[in-house]
């Protein structure tokens, strides 16, 4: 519990001085600013009882959680230089009531630096900039497909933060309504199988007119596949949004299941794809419509052409089942056993299947302090999905409570939604100096 009174010790001396620093901050020159949030949560989660994680042995799940998160963000913007710097320090202790890991605890501390970015701008046109950041984009609530430097889980979870990767960007923009990113990732890589891969390159162009917004994203990286994403939103009228989000590749280094009896599981995974020329599509499409109360209704459809049919759906979980039936066993049938489940676990899908449904309906400033979004995800071809529930209450302009569930809604035990977790509950305080 030491690194909890630590970060409470500091907590409470950021507090203290919060209208203080207020103050102070007023009489800083206009190009210095920052603020400092603080998360204090718990969470609960229930692990699903599947092949995936057979007596919690694989994933090894804890039941309970206490968090407490310090996000300082430091800005500073002038005429030709501006800069970010967001260090964190966070503490956690947990303790597990599942599988062979029941009445274990832990804790521990860390401080790490999550952003920072200098930017310098040599024309009017032109910035450059260098450092640790994130870059989330595209419209769509259930994925962002054309984004692949980052997995966006912040859509799923606005309290959780998307870690920063090195990152080297050129932006020009010649006028208002058109800009051009040129990206370099700038930090060492590895795939799925720990191999070192190149730096990837993006060029991402912007084009903003009167009611429309268009991204186009290339990716480039040598002796890699041919990649394009693109987003976009249109506002039809004041009250209908029209938008989309995908991506296309050519081949895909997913792993897609392999019947072979002569396997001590009775098959293999294999990348079928790897060096295919065929180009697969993943793409979000949907629309948002805000009524006169001010509450909206959204909804997408997700097509994933890279996910299992039918066939291939049974054969996975077969493969699942006969690795999850050997886990325990002595000797190389084990080891084959976990890095099968390993692989049925990361299998380099954006989704299992191909098609989804999600409907989200969204409601903000209730009494004027509390913002409510209802979600639910439906997988069409396994008739199961998933209910998420977000809500922040204001308490007042310094504090406010959150409260983030999940649950599993599936009839049969094969479901990628109740493959690892069946349910999750989190509610904490976030407070603003």
């Amino acid at each position: 519990m030491r690194p909890f009174l630590a970060l409470l010790m500091l907590l409470i001396l950021i507090s203290g001085s919060g209208f203080a620093a207020d103050q102070e901050q007023e009489k800083t020159s206009d190009a210095f600013s920052y603020t400092v949030n603080t998360l204090v949560f718990g969470s609960v989660i229930d692990p699903a009882h599947s092949t995936q994680n057979p007596n919690n042995a694989f994933l090894d799940i804890y039941r309970y959680s206490t968090d407490l998160q310090v996000r300082p963000d430091v800005f500073l913007e002038q005429q030709y230089l501006s800069a970010v710097f967001k260090p964190r320090f966070t503490a956690f202790y947990r303790w597990w009531e599942d599988g062979v890991t029941k009445g274990r605890t832990d804790s521990a501390d860390r401080a790490f630096v999550n952003e920072w970015r200098a930017q310098v701008k040599p024309h009017p046109s032109l910035f450059l900039s260098f450092g640790k950041e994130k870059l989330l984009w595209g419209p769509s609530f259930l994925s962002s497909p054309s984004n692949i430097l980052f997995k966006d889980f912040e859509k799923v979870n606005p309290k959780s933060e998307v870690e920063g990767r090195y990152l080297a960007k050129m932006i020009y923009m010649p006028d208002n309504k058109v800009t051009f990113n040129l990206i370099r990732s700038t930090q060492k890589e590895e795939n799925e199988q720990q191999n070192a891969i190149k730096p990837i390159n993006v060029l991402k162009t912007d084009i903003l007119g009167s009611n429309f917004q268009v991204s186009a994203i290339g990716y480039f990286r040598q002796e890699d596949r041919f990649r394009l994403g693109s987003y976009g939103q249109w506002t039809a009228t004041d009250a209908l949004v029209l938008y989309y989000d995908g991506i296309i590749t050519k081949g895909t280094d997913a792993l897609y299941p392999v019947h072979d009896e002569t396997k001590p599981l009775g098959g293999t995974f294999d990348k079928r794809y790897d060096e295919s020329g065929r180009l697969f599509t993943t793409v979000t499409a949907g629309g948002s419509y805000t009524f006169l109360s001010g509450s909206t209704f959204s909804m997408e459809f997700l097509y994933n052409e890279q996910g299992y049919g039918n066939a291939d759906a049974r054969e996975y979980y077969r493969l699942r089942q006969n690795a999850s039936d050997h886990v325990f066993d002595t000797g190389l049938l084990s080891g084959l056993s976990q890095k099968t489940l390993g692989e049925t676990y990361a299998t380099g899908l954006p989704f299992l299947r191909r098609y989804y449904l999600m409907g989200q309906y969204q409601v903000r400033e209730i009494k004027n302090v509390l913002d409510l979004i209802v979600r639910y995800t439906h997988g069409i071809e396994e008739g199961a999905g998933q209910v998420s529930t977000i809500a922040e209450w204001r308490v007042s302009d310094r504090v406010q409570f959150f409260n983030v569930n999940s649950l599993a809604v599936a009839e049969r035990r094969k479901s990628e939604f109740n493959a690892i977790v069946s349910k999750s509950f989190i509610a904490g305080i976030e407070m603003h100096f």
